[in-house]
Protein backbone atom coordinates (compact mmCIF):
# COMPACT_ATOMS: atom_id res chain seq x y z
CA UNK A 1 0.00 0.00 0.00
CA UNK A 2 1.36 3.41 -0.94
CA UNK A 3 0.59 6.45 1.16
CA UNK A 4 0.94 9.93 -0.26
CA UNK A 5 2.38 12.38 2.27
CA UNK A 6 1.84 16.10 2.08
CA UNK A 7 5.39 17.28 2.81
CA UNK A 8 4.35 20.80 3.86
CA UNK A 9 1.88 19.38 6.38
CA UNK A 10 4.45 16.85 7.62
CA UNK A 11 7.03 19.61 8.19
CA UNK A 12 4.45 21.71 10.03
CA UNK A 13 3.41 18.80 12.25
CA UNK A 14 7.04 17.98 13.07
CA UNK A 15 7.66 21.62 14.06
CA UNK A 16 4.41 22.44 15.87
CA UNK A 17 2.78 19.31 17.30
CA UNK A 18 2.51 19.53 21.09
CA UNK A 19 4.94 17.38 23.06
CA UNK A 20 3.44 14.36 24.82
CA UNK A 21 6.48 14.01 27.05
CA UNK A 22 9.94 15.57 27.16
CA UNK A 23 13.25 15.47 28.99
CA UNK A 24 16.16 17.92 29.07
CA UNK A 25 19.75 17.19 30.03
CA UNK A 26 23.27 18.52 29.57
CA UNK A 27 25.53 16.63 27.16
CA UNK A 28 29.14 17.76 26.66
CA UNK A 29 28.30 21.28 27.93
CA UNK A 30 25.26 21.54 25.61
CA UNK A 31 21.58 21.46 26.54
CA UNK A 32 19.65 18.68 24.82
CA UNK A 33 15.87 18.38 24.87
CA UNK A 34 14.16 15.23 23.61
CA UNK A 35 10.40 15.34 22.99
CA UNK A 36 7.85 12.73 22.03
CA UNK A 37 4.94 13.93 19.91
CA UNK A 38 1.97 12.40 18.07
CA UNK A 39 2.75 12.57 14.36
CA UNK A 40 0.13 10.16 13.04
CA UNK A 41 -3.10 11.71 14.31
CA UNK A 42 -2.34 15.07 12.71
CA UNK A 43 -1.36 13.30 9.47
CA UNK A 44 -4.61 11.34 9.46
CA UNK A 45 -3.50 7.76 10.10
CA UNK A 46 -3.94 7.43 13.88
CA UNK A 47 -1.73 7.63 16.93
CA UNK A 48 1.97 7.41 15.95
CA UNK A 49 4.57 8.70 18.41
CA UNK A 50 7.77 10.21 16.98
CA UNK A 51 10.82 11.90 18.51
CA UNK A 52 12.04 15.48 18.15
CA UNK A 53 15.50 16.58 19.37
CA UNK A 54 16.77 20.07 20.20
CA UNK A 55 20.38 21.07 20.82
CA UNK A 56 20.81 24.37 22.68
CA UNK A 57 17.22 25.28 21.76
CA UNK A 58 17.65 24.64 18.03
CA UNK A 59 15.64 21.84 16.41
CA UNK A 60 17.83 19.17 14.86
CA UNK A 61 16.94 17.43 11.59
CA UNK A 62 14.10 14.92 11.89
CA UNK A 63 15.64 11.57 12.80
CA UNK A 64 18.60 13.06 14.71
CA UNK A 65 17.82 10.86 17.71
CA UNK A 66 20.04 8.21 16.08
CA UNK A 67 22.98 8.89 13.77
CA UNK A 68 23.26 6.08 11.22
CA UNK A 69 26.10 7.40 9.09
CA UNK A 70 29.81 7.35 9.78
CA UNK A 71 30.22 10.95 8.65
CA UNK A 72 30.01 13.29 11.61
CA UNK A 73 27.02 15.68 11.40
CA UNK A 74 28.01 19.35 11.64
CA UNK A 75 25.57 19.94 14.51
CA UNK A 76 27.16 17.27 16.76
CA UNK A 77 29.16 18.91 19.59
CA UNK A 78 32.92 18.76 19.01
CA UNK A 79 33.61 16.81 22.21
CA UNK A 80 31.00 14.15 21.38
CA UNK A 81 31.28 10.94 19.43
CA UNK A 82 28.51 9.42 17.34
CA UNK A 83 28.28 6.42 19.66
CA UNK A 84 28.10 8.72 22.74
CA UNK A 85 25.27 10.69 21.16
CA UNK A 86 23.31 7.60 20.16
CA UNK A 87 23.64 6.04 23.62
CA UNK A 88 22.72 9.16 25.59
CA UNK A 89 19.71 10.03 23.44
CA UNK A 90 18.51 6.39 23.38
CA UNK A 91 18.63 6.38 27.22
CA UNK A 92 16.69 9.65 27.35
CA UNK A 93 13.99 8.25 25.05
CA UNK A 94 13.70 5.11 27.15
CA UNK A 95 13.38 7.25 30.29
CA UNK A 96 10.47 9.31 28.96
CA UNK A 97 8.61 6.37 27.42
CA UNK A 98 8.48 4.34 30.64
Amino acid sequence: MQVMINEKKADEVIRTAPAINKISFVFKHNTVRVELFDYGTAMGWGYDVRTRVFLNGVALPFGAEHIHQRIRPLWLPAAATISNWNAVVRNAIQTITL
